[in-house]
């Protein structure tokens, strides 16, 4: 851990950060258009991805037998506490293979912003990358944490919490990934370093991202297809919130990524 970087992110946590809102939607839509293209086909190969994983590990809990007789005990099993648990695992398993793309998604950013090349490799890069293990684990538990929480509000039939406990769970954890591939923290650190950063300005982060899903609904205009290409706003717009509250070193570690950080 670079103890320079780390201690600017202390320092944010103790003394606090300034954020602009019409300064982070300038930024998000300036690097959003250099990648857009690049990130709808990256979207659509992790769509591709993750329905492959969450296939296998489906038939891994429910196994390989016929789809529909699959399909009809799954369906079944929603309402029961073995059943959720089920796909509790799946979707968070699901999530935490997926999250090395998220990563990819939101780093594009930094190089369209820096104007480096963007290529449909950058999105998978972190696969192979020392930052791995723990971008894995934060969505591990990340997704384990929003799972349960939306699973017990079911069972005691408050279902329709459960969309927004699991959008609350994202704001407050917005900065992980930023915090583990930029700031070098380990899952732990950056998880709850980005609950501390994250109310040191809730009402802001909130309107900007809601201001992004606006942003990615949008594509439903475009027939639904479109919004294939919107959704990677809502990446840019959690790397404008991280710049402009941590922000960069003049030459920083994450600039060498591609090389000997893989």
């Amino acid at each position: 851990m670079n103890s320079k970087i780390n201690s600017k992110i202390d320092l944010k946590i103790q003394n606090g950060y300034t954020l602009e809102t019409g300064s982070l939607i300038d930024e998000s839509v300036n690097t959003f258009k250099k990648t857009f293209l690049m990130s709808g086909v990256a979207m659509i190969l992790l769509i591709i991805v993750t329905l492959i994983i969450y296939g296998t590990v489906f038939a891994l809990i429910y196994g390989f037998s016929d789809l529909t007789s699959t399909m009809t005990e799954f369906q079944a099993s929603q309402s029961t506490a073995i059943g959720l648990i089920s796909t509790l695992l799946i979707a968070t398993v699901t999530s935490a293979f997926s999250a090395p793309i998220t990563a990819g998604f939101i780093h594009v950013n930094h190089l369209a912003k820096n104007n480096q090349e963007v290529g449909i490799n950058v999105f998978f890069d972190f696969y192979k990358s020392k930052f791995f293990k723990d971008i894995f684990l934060s969505y591990l538990i990340i997704g384990l944490t929003s799972g349960l929480l939306s699973s017990g509000l079911t069972l005691i039939n408050l279902e329709f919490l459960t969309y927004f406990t699991q959008f609350f769970v994202a704001i407050i954890t917005v900065f992980t990934l930023p915090l583990i591939i930029y700031g070098e923290q380990n899952y732990e650190n950056a998880i709850t370093k980005s609950v501390k950063l994250f109310f040191k300005q809730p009402v802001l982060i909130f309107v900007a991202l809601l201001l992004a899903v606006i942003g990615v609904l949008i594509g439903i205009i475009g027939f639904c297809i479109g919004i294939i290409f919107t959704i990677p706003f809502y990446y840019s717009m959690i790397y404008a919130i991280y710049n402009q509250a941590i922000g960069f070193e003049e030459k920083s570690l994450i600039d060498e990524i591609g090389q000997e950080e893989f």
